[in-house]
């Protein structure tokens, strides 16, 4: 193997690494003398201060929703907590000395004045918390998350992570009505879709920050993609996931290889030891059918065996004339919990989806532009009946296990094989007109098509062991995380053209042509990546601050059997992440970050040397703000990102390609979700973006990538009806989606796709709380483009431009028991 010139950056990783744990020799005594804790316990570090401040400080810190009265601490002084403590006892430190004690009734804390015999006052002014301590890995409670582990990989307050994650919760999803997870980001900052995936609604492949597509993890570990729209890829089911996050700009520190807009990842239900039992029944337009089924609780009376069962099915046509889809879904799981120290989960996941897809890019002329013929129907299958096809199998089985051994140390582990099998046949959309048959003349009524069946097995197995410390060193309070993770993916393609096939009519389609199939061509790749990481959390008083390091070694075999072809490359990379978080007793915390990204590239260059990886860096100033009591979250950022070694045309031999292309993207991004009272909510985002080619050969150089919507905006409002009436349960949402006008093309004088602005809306009515008293029965109906706009939401050329979804209904009745 060549000398890399990131070598030596290995060796002085491998060198700090061995020091920093040379540095924890010290505290290694202490560790057997550590008694084992029998509740989950967090570090704190909070200095003597007012009551109200130690308190406010606190809740922010363990997750509680926590309400204070201000006769009841006015005037007073806590001495502060620093440690390591449960929350009860937590809370026991923080309140001594001032006449008051928590105490818990029901997984909520309340105040009560302490008597001058010791006894508790009864009626003092009670905390409201959250039935339970929210997790980086569990529910949340409503649609404002205060903990991810995504940014971390450590159960952390989002406002100590100093870099932009966008929650979507369970709630949200539901909220929303979303159907997929393109669906439910749609009202994210810096998230884009529109084009194929989001017409076609068989992937997902979410822009961020101007990068597309955006990598899918499931649970922290990469999920199969196949590249482009050959298909190959999962698609997550949401009604299996608590919450969608995503992790803006590079993410390579903690995963690997990747693009550096950012990742999303999606986590799972899980087993909980509070019982859920729920059923949906879903109906709509289109035809659309579902049921689904979710159940989760303990299996034995002490609580040591935990089950949950997620299942779904589905079955619905679309606007498009002839689409149809069908979806079987199930995912088990166990949690063994022998003690409190040690915890396995077991899960497995099965989905089925059969349908009859079409693509739907069409040309400008007749959706953009006018056209002589008239305007193109948004409902036009441009397929043939007969012929379009989507089938897929999708496998997911793994576990996770934890071990504290210690207050200091405990181990993770986090494994899964994943495996999807997929065939798409279908003409694709066209890529030029041709004259009329019938009178010679080109009257942009007839089109070329492009006919593909392509089928995709794709497979990966990943693994990630963490070694986890929670230490003090003097003043400063560490967490440090020590990881070994690897990936193998393997990619087996075959495909078959027509590159001829029969013509379409765009206006009055004619179908029942013959379709031939041919040209075959395949693929064989595996990829395989070993990556060593560093990360340290350090908090010193009001400070917080990020520091990690990574080093991977990845290497690419790419075989083409027919040609009987191979090419193999072995890339290492050195990528590097640090954040400075400073966190003000009011819940404003003002931060500043930098991160990298490598992201390895098949094929040679004109000297048949292998390409070097390609490489991204962002620099993120921003502010998060998390009002202490209060069940809200907002967040603005603004940021730079540079890709450089990116592929461009060789100017001296134009059948290569060299590295000498780069590109930038800046901009600003503001997020907010509130409930502003037990009846009004409000989720709202805007994002500026300004993404270009800085560096090019192709004549794109200072141009915009086209289809990217430079500005994007949202509102959701959700209005519920509370109090003794005869209207109360029942809720109303209305929300409204904005782009501003993006390129067509990149091109100088690129025509240019208009601005639009969606609305959507939602009718609940909650008849528990009605006066029907019907205990866990809610009724909802929710629609997506409420007033049947007809709009364009992305052109990538005059001959591929995608129309946005129409009006659609889903009614959903819900039963919780």
């Amino acid at each position: 193997m060549s000398h890399h010139p990131i070598q030596p950056l290995a060796r002085a990783l491998r060198r700090g690494l061995f020091a920093g744990l040379l540095a924890t020799v010290p505290v290694l005594p202490n560790l057997a003398q550590a008694e084992e804790s029998t509740e989950a316990l967090r570090t704190y570090d909070i200095p003597a201060s007012s009551l109200d401040q130690a308190l406010n400080r606190f809740a922010s810190a363990s997750g509680i929703l926590l309400s204070v009265d201000a006769t009841l601490t006015e005037g007073k002084r806590s001495a502060g907590l620093k440690g390591r403590y449960g929350i009860g006892a937590g809370l026991e430190r923080v309140l001594a000395g001032s006449g008051l004690a928590a105490v818990q009734s029901q997984g909520s804390w309340s105040l009560q004045a302490i008597s001058g015999d010791g006894a508790l006052q009864l009626g003092a002014t009670q905390i409201s918390g959250q039935q339970e301590q929210e997790s980086a890995w569990g529910p949340v409670d409503g649609i404002v998350a205060k903990r991810s582990a995504s940014g971390s990989k450590t159960d952390s307050a989002l406002v100590e992570i100093p870099q932009t994650i966008n929650v979507i919760t369970a709630a949200e999803i539901k909220a929303r009505g979303a159907q997929s997870v393109t669906q439910a980001l749609l009202y994210t900052p810096g998230m884009t879709a529109g084009g194929f995936a989001d017409r076609v609604k068989l992937f997902d492949e979410p822009t961020s920050r101007g990068f597309s597509p955006t990598p899918l993890y499931l649970d922290g570990l990469h999920l199969p993609y196949g590249g482009g729209s050959t298909g190959g890829a999962l698609q997550i089911e949401p009604y299996s996931l608590e919450r969608i996050e995503v992790l803006k700009g590079p993410a390579s520190v903690l995963y690997g290889q990747n693009q550096p807009g950012g990742i999303v990842n999606m986590v799972s239900k899980r087993p909980s030891e509070t019982p859920v039992r729920q059923v949906v029944l879903e109906a709509g337009t289109y035809e659309h059918k579902s049921a689904a089924i979710d159940l989760s609780g303990p299996l034995d009376e002490q609580g040591q065996f935990l089950y949950r069962l997620t299942g779904l099915a589905n079955d619905g046509q679309d606007e498009i004339n002839y689409v149809e889809n069908k979806r079987q879904f199930i995912a088990p799981s166990l949690t063994w919990r022998p003690n409190d120290d040690t915890s396995l989960t077991l899960f497995a996941q099965y989905q089925k989806d059969k349908g009859v897809p079409e693509a739907q890019g069409l040309p400008a002329s007749g959706t953009l532009w006018d056209n002589p013929n008239g305007k193109i129907k948004r409902d036009v299958f441009i397929g043939e009946p007969g012929v379009n096809q989507y089938n897929r199998e999708q496998y997911v089985l793994g576990y996770e296990v934890s071990h504290r051994l210690n207050d200091i140390w405990t181990l993770k582990q986090n494994a899964r094989y994943a495996e999807v099998d997929d065939r798409y046949t279908a003409p694709l959309h066209g890529y030029r007109f041709v004259a009329n048959p019938a009178t010679g003349v080109q009257d942009q009524r007839y089109l070329q098509r492009f006919g593909v069946d392509w089928s995709q097995t794709n497979k990966v197995f990943g693994v990630d062991s963490i070694a986890q410390a929670e230490f003090d060193t003097g003043a400063l309070s560490h967490t440090v995380i020590v990881g070994l993770d690897y990936y193998h993916s393997n990619s087996q393609f075959h495909g078959l053209y027509d590159r001829n096939p029969p013509i379409i009519d765009l206006f009055k389609p004619v179908y029942g042509q013959r379709m031939n199939f041919g040209q075959p061509y395949r693929w064989d790749r595996t990829v395989t990546q070993t990556g060593l990481y560093m990360q340290d959390q350090i908090k010193l008083d009001k400070w917080a601050l990020v520091l990690g390091g990574r080093y991977d070694w990845a290497n690419v075999v790419n075989k083409e059997p027919l040609a009987d072809t191979r090419f193999a490359s072995k890339d290492q990379a050195f990528t590097g992440r640090a954040g400075l978080v400073y966190l003000f007793d009011n819940g404003v915390a003002p931060f500043v970050s930098y991160s990298e990204s490598f992201l390895p590239l098949a094929g040679t260059d004109s000297n048949r040397k292998p390409f070097e990886p390609s490489t991204g860096k962002q620099y993120e100033v921003g502010v998060k703000y998390q009002p202490p009591g209060q069940k809200s979250f907002i967040q603005a950022s603004v940021y730079q990102l540079d890709q450089d070694n990116v592929l461009t045309t060789n100017p001296v031999d134009t059948t290569f390609s060299t590295q000498s292309g780069a590109m930038r993207s800046r901009g600003v991004e503001l997020e907010a979700k509130a409930v502003l009272s037990d009846a009004w909510e409000i989720i709202a985002s805007a994002a500026r973006n300004d993404i270009k080619y800085t560096k090019d050969n192709d004549g794109r150089q200072g141009r915009h990538p086209a289809g990217i919507s430079p500005l994007t905006a949202s509102m959701w409002v959700n209005y519920t009806v509370l109090g003794d009436t005869p209207l109360a349960g029942l809720g109303a949402g209305l929300g409204v989606r904005y782009a501003r006008q993006s390129l067509g093309d990149y091109y100088e004088g690129a025509f240019s796709v208009p601005s639009y602005s969606v609305y959507d809306a939602s009718l609940s009515y909650d008849l528990s709380t009605s006066p029907l008293k019907l205990k866990g029965v809610k009724l909802a109906m929710n629609v997506q483009n409420l007033t049947n706009k007809t709009y364009v939401s992305q052109c990538t050329s005059d001959l591929d431009c995608y129309y946005g979804e129409g009006r659609t209904v889903v009614s959903s009745l819900t039963y919780d028991w």
